[in-house]
């Protein structure tokens, strides 16, 4: 009977360490702040989310630090900023408009 709760006992074990590496796959940390990095493309809706496609399934998240943009996005065509204080990132090719606020990615224009 103690081998069987020891056999158990070591399944069960088994099994909650398989699911939390494969949760590990699923979250991260961003500046200390746990997220989930979802693996799927960006589907349907696109237009309501927080998010904007850069290229095939891939994009840049309102929060995003201006690293990940550029690393996403390449440097700015040009930086201005606004009258409410936020800096804005211009890209002539892609017709578009990067707020920021802080070191924040807050909110995109196309125009």
């Amino acid at each position: 009977m103690q081998a069987v709760k020891i056999v158990l006992a070591f399944a069960v074990a088994i099994v909650f360490i398989s699911g939390c590496v494969q949760m590990r796959d699923y979250t991260g940390v961003k500046d200390g702040a746990a997220g989930l990095d979802i693996k799927n493309q960006f589907g349907t809706g696109e237009s309501t989310k927080d998010y904007y496609v850069v290229r095939g399934g891939e994009g840049i998240v309102v929060g995003d630090t201006k690293d990940e943009v550029i690393g996403q996005l390449g440097l700015p065509d040009q930086v201005t900023t606004t009258v409410e204080g936020y800096e804005t990132w211009i890209y002539k090719s892609r017709n578009l408009r990067l707020f920021f606020s802080g070191e924040r990615f807050k909110e995109w224009q196309e125009f």
